[in-house]
């Protein structure tokens, strides 16, 4: 089927769907005064009757069209889909733009990265950060004037990516950040000092 007849029926099930949702509401307060014992109750019964009629034709119509349109949803699922594929694509976009680390030189960039990818990773879930120990490097590195850990979201997803490693949720991982371990932290950052001389 050409797109142009899809949206020719698409636009007639969607300017037939309010109007069904009308002539409902019109149906059902007729039914409710033809049962009252009125004078005008005959003319209320045949506005019923031709009301119904159209609404019969309006389910009718609906049904018909129904195999060649998606419903209501299909339509809200695939907008929910798009929006949270845009909102993936803008993170990455600004994740790929961003970097936490300050005032160092590209080797020395390279280096640190390479420190965080060498880290060992969790032992209870393998292929996933050790969270606590990365937390000490980054608190280490931000104590020697090395990184920004302001922004935490694009954090977590740069650290993915410079580890290649999975991380746990944000809430996990802007618990973990800064590190509170004063003596792992200062080991750590004994640590990245020497990485940093040798550059």
């Amino acid at each position: 089927m050409k797109q142009q007849t899809k949206d020719i029926l698409y636009k007639i099930d969607r300017t037939v769907k309010p109007i069904l949702g009308v002539m409902s509401v019109i149906c059902l307060l007729l039914l409710c005064s033809a049962a009252l014992n009125t004078p005008v109750k005959q003319i209320l019964t045949k506005l019923l009757l031709f009301s119904a009629v159209i609404w019969l034709v309006l389910v009718v119509c609906r049904l018909c069209l129904s195999p060649f349109v998606k419903s209501d949803e299909e339509e809200e699922f695939e907008q929910k889909v798009d929006y949270i594929l845009q909102q993936r694509q803008a993170g990455q976009t600004a994740s790929s733009n961003y970097n936490p680390l300050r005032e160092l030189s590209p080797g020395q960039e390279e280096k640190i990265k390479e420190v965080l990818r060498g880290l060992p990773e969790n032992p209870m879930k393998p292929g996933h950060i050790n969270l606590a120990l990365v937390a000490q490097y980054l608190t280490a590195l931000q104590q020697l004037g090395k990184a920004n850990l302001k922004d935490k979201h694009h954090l977590r997803l740069w650290v993915e990516e410079v580890t290649g490693k999975k991380v746990p949720n944000s809430s996990q991982f802007n618990e973990a950040i800064p590190s509170q371990t004063v003596t792992k932290v200062s080991s750590a950052r004994k640590k990245l000092e020497a990485v940093l001389e040798i550059i």
